[in-house]
């Protein structure tokens, strides 16, 4: 990893702190409790990184009473009025972490119950941001432990603070995005006659693994369509399909990982040797589809009009609007972000988002598959991708 590499700056933590404490007393909380999960998992760490730069390497076990509760989770108590208080089930580094009051044990649930009530909180409004991470029963213990306190959903205050990227976190994308631009690559040129995905998947994970990334997720797929058409596909992982790469098909992958914490999330199609009109036909829907989102993206549309936009160019093209994700694309950080392209969406976009615009389509058993990242400028958007478009 070189030494350059971007990163958040102290200040920005506070001030991310204050701005949670600020949308909580709008929404009449007294506080909030932050929840977030790692152990070696990328899906929900996002919240307490966010404000504490902390992740839990620890695996997740179930507890068992009376020796540790809660592992995999860190928390953060955040009072409207006071200090804030991150709760860990493993050590710190005090140079890193961005909150003053660190508390750490393997009974985790003790911890957030002790500083809930250490926070003035033990008979407050608490809202709480991180409930998909947050396990039933972590939260039926610590509403046991402060019996007066009422918690209710505050998922919002913090997706709508993630929304809007700083500078710093602007120049983390652009590393991320780089690096998944050169994974997908790299993996795209290793896709050949007789080689096996898992195999192409290696060559992604090597190249992340020496840049000091990590994957999320790969969809990937081969296969042929006409009149008998043959997908190649696998589900767990979804790079182990046992059938090789054969001339003459489709292919495409779909990669995201993360560097630094904060994601990418690209796809690119191909030929397997000489194209295909139909093939060639599957790639450039995909690729005019998101193109019209893309070209739709500057401050003041919605999100909904960047959908639509992409919606009616693949059915002016002659393809369905349906595929296992019915949406154009996403805001990206620290994991899938707002707003949502879907049609409807009322979320106005501004500048400093960044987007992952994508689409899969299929016709007659050809697939194409293509996606961009792009940030949000005053006047319009700027790729932060930087891979081939087309290899045919």
């Amino acid at each position: 990893m070189t030494t350059d590499a971007p990163a958040i700056p102290p200040q920005e933590f506070r001030d991310r702190q204050e701005r949670a404490r600020a949308a909580a007393r709008t929404a009449g909380f007294d506080g909030l409790l932050v929840c977030s999960r790692g152990g070696g998992t990328v899906d929900r760490y996002a919240n307490v990184l966010y404000l504490a730069n902390f992740y839990s390497s620890f695996p997740f076990i179930p507890d068992v009473k009376g020796h540790w509760s809660a592992r995999a989770h860190a928390f953060v108590v955040l009072p409207v009025e006071g200090a804030p208080i991150l709760l860990t089930d493993m050590p710190v580094r005090a140079d890193e972490v961005m909150v003053a009051d660190v508390r750490t044990g393997d009974e985790v649930v003790a911890l957030v119950v002790q500083a809930l009530k250490d926070a003035g909180l033990g008979g407050a409004r608490v809202g709480v941001s991180g409930a998909d991470a947050l396990p039933w029963s972590v939260q039926r213990q610590v509403e046991k432990g402060v019996p007066e306190a009422t918690f209710e959903p505050a998922d919002a205050i913090l997706d709508r603070l993630r929304m809007i990227k700083s500078p710093a976190e602007i120049a983390l994308l652009r590393r991320a995005s780089a690096m998944g631009s050169r994974a997908i690559d790299a993996m795209m040129e290793a896709a050949r006659p007789g080689v096996l995905q898992g195999e192409v998947m290696g060559v992604g994970l090597h190249l992340m693994a020496s840049e000091g990334g990590m994957l999320y997720n790969s969809f990937m797929g081969s296969g042929r369509g006409g009149n008998a058409p043959h997908a190649k596909y696998a589900d767990f992982p979804t790079f182990s399909s046992n059938e090789p790469i054969e001339d003459g098909e489709w292919f495409h992958i779909g990669l995201s990982g993360l560097w630094r914490g904060y994601y990418f999330d690209h796809s690119r199609s191909k030929p397997i040797g000489n194209p295909t009109a139909p093939q060639v036909e599957a790639f450039e829907a995909a690729i005019a589809a998101v193109q019209a989102s893309v070209a739709t993206i500057r401050p003041g549309v919605t999100a909904g009009q960047v959908a639509e936009a992409g919606f009616a160019r693949l059915t002016e093209l002659g393809f369905s609007t349906k595929s296992d994700f019915n949406g154009m694309g996403h805001g990206i950080g620290m994991g899938w972000d707002l707003p949502w392209l879907v049609p409807g969406d009322p979320t106005v976009i501004e500048p400093n988002m960044v987007l992952c615009v994508e689409r899969s389509v299929e016709k007659h058993g050809y697939v194409g598959d293509f996606e961009e990242t792009v940030l949000v400028t005053p006047t319009g958007s700027e790729l932060l991708t930087h891979s081939p478009i087309r290899r045919w």
